[in-house]
């Protein structure tokens, strides 16, 4: 194929594109501020088997995580860009890793790489590399699984066996169980793709399985020998709860929640799905239609099915839509998908024109000045848009999806840069207390977990415990009592009376606008100065 050539360039693009101002911004306080909190514990403390968050013991998640963004922080020093910089790594790798799947299960190149390339632009993918969460090193597990399986299948050497199972064990260290749904689904699928119908290697797979139950469950099983209270934690809390009583959690979500939000994270590669199984289907396409039952349907029901929700949930799906979609554009002559390529060009095209007016102030309620970079990115995008107008062909119709890495991902470093305070993020609070000298006090949390400020900060803080959900801690891993000095429950008397003297001391009180109840006002005595930022009160 004519076309792989100039493709040389790809790679060296889209790490430059993901890399461009990463961490311009700063933590954003959802999960990402959590996991980049912890891991710059952990590397302060230099214990990286007994994870903290705010100073308290906190084992919600293995350790996988924590271990890769505190090796980030230590080699780029601890703020976002070095907290997401292997995230971009792991997309690249999990581009690679579709098509090398790709290639062994349609043994095909360009189902391979138009598959790769829908990838690439995956909005969902996108939007879990940017993101700090365990889910995109999950996802890099399981893709790696996969492949892993299909090489073994392929070559029927132990070798592969074994390195199947370590995968397994460190994707049960990224995320638990849920780790091995995708790789142990395929199984099945990728036997009957490679033809393999004997059970050869047996004392291998036993073999395996107990090197895989010791290397990924050592740390769970470590703990619940310290503590019987840790089998209830994981069992009962973090296993039982998520998949039945996610209303505990806060992220109980109806059955409907992924069929609404799944396609709207996937478009627009997600509109060739329906006619890649029709066609699948009418050609009896073992391949396709394995795939689909395998890698869709039935761990899109699992997923649906699970109490607990939330959309990033559902990113091992992404692989799927991504090789479905490939496997179509080649298998359809190109005279029957202009309509196709026309609302592919029409879906990003709307795109750069919502950039573009954002860029010449047509959007009041975003004021964004954007910088030069940005323009010529935008300029870039638009140039390629014009290109794939007059010169259509399979190939620039799957080209097409690199316009949100390649454009929309760095041009969104320097809108999320000057919206930093909108952006659910503490970068502009942390840098005026650092401005005024008052980072070096006391900091007092009203009624939020807030580990972002904590992060942008790199010092710990006072959490003030009323009414909010986030403050529920788990305390009873603590050796002793001392995570009370930073976690203070008001609704206790004894424990106001501390927080009182500590408000006497130089220190700063942080509250979110409106949230400070009139019987509590009196804490602002201790103060003379005040200041509003964004959503946020500073007393101090």
């Amino acid at each position: 194929m004519k076309h792989y050539k100039p493709l040389y360039i790809l790679f060296p693009l889209l790490l430059f594109a993901m890399l461009w101002h990463l961490g311009h911004w700063g933590v954003l306080e959802t999960s990402e501020a959590r996991y980049a909190e912890i891991s710059r514990e952990i590397l302060t403390s230099g214990n990286w088997f007994m994870p903290r968050l705010l100073g308290i013991y906190h084992f919600d998640k293995p350790l996988m995580t924590y271990w890769i963004t505190a090796t980030g922080m230590k080699l780029f020093g601890v703020n976002a860009f070095g907290t997401r910089f292997f995230l971009q790594l792991a997309y690249l790798f999990q581009i690679i890793l579709v098509y090398k799947i790709g290639r062994n299960l349609f043994q095909n190149k360009e189902k391979a790489l138009y598959a790769a390339l829908f990838y690439a632009g995956l909005p969902l993918v996108l939007m879990s590399v940017r993101n700090l969460t365990t889910d995109a090193y999950l996802n890099t597990f399981e893709l790696l699984g996969v492949y892993l399986l299909i090489r073994y299948y392929r070559h029927r050497k132990p070798l592969w066996l074994y390195l199947f199972f370590t995968d397994l064990a460190l994707a049960l260290f990224t995320k638990g169980p849920v780790g091995l749904l995708i790789p142990l689904l395929m199984v099945y699928p990728v036997r009957k793709i490679t033809g393999i119908s004997d059970n050869k290697n047996t004392i291998h797979v036993w073999l395996g399985t107990l090197l895989m139950l010791a290397l990924g469950s050592s740390w769970f099983f470590y703990l619940m020998l310290k503590s019987p209270a840790f089998y209830h934690f994981f069992v009962d809390v973090q296993l039982g709860d998520r998949i039945f009583k996610a209303s505990t959690l806060h992220r109980a979500k109806p059955f409907w929640y992924y069929l609404a939000f799944f396609p709207a994270t996937t478009l627009p590669a997600i509109l060739f799905i329906p006619e890649a199984i029709g066609k699948g289907f009418k050609q009896k396409n073992r391949s396709v239609l394995l795939l689909t039952l395998y890698w869709l349907i039935i761990p899109f029901l699992f997923f649906s099915a699970s109490s607990s929700k939330l959309v990033l949930y559902v990113l091992p799906l992404t692989p799927y839509v991504a090789l479905a979609a490939g496997w179509l554009l080649d298998e359809k002559p190109f005279g029957k998908l202009k309509t196709w390529y026309f609302v592919f060009w029409g879906f990003y095209l709307l795109i750069l024109a919502a950039l573009t007016a954002l860029f010449l102030g047509a959007v009041p309620t975003v004021p964004y000045k954007p910088d030069t970079a940005a323009v010529l990115f935008l300029i870039s995008g638009i140039l390629a848009m014009i290109y794939f107008l007059f010169r259509k062909n399979k190939l620039h119709l799957a080209l097409m999806s690199l316009i949100l890495p390649l454009i929309l991902a760095p041009v969104s470093t320097d809108i999320l840069h000057q919206m930093k305070g909108e952006a659910n993020g503490m970068m502009p609070v942390a840098g005026f207390l650092k401005k005024q000298h008052l980072d070096s006090r006391k900091i007092l949390v009203w009624d939020k977990r807030l580990p972002s400020l904590s992060f942008d900060l790199q010092k710990d803080i006072y959490s003030i415990y009323h009414v909010d959900f986030s403050l529920k801690r788990h305390t009873e891993f603590q050796e002793n009592q001392n995570w009370k000095k930073n976690l203070i429950n008001v609704n206790h008397p004894e424990e106001l009376a501390y927080l009182q003297k500590l408000a006497a001391t130089p220190s700063v009180l942080i509250v979110k606008n409106g949230k400070l109840p009139q019987k509590f006002m009196f804490l602002t005595r201790s103060y003379t100065h005040h200041k509003t930022m964004g959503k946020w009160e500073i007393y101090y």
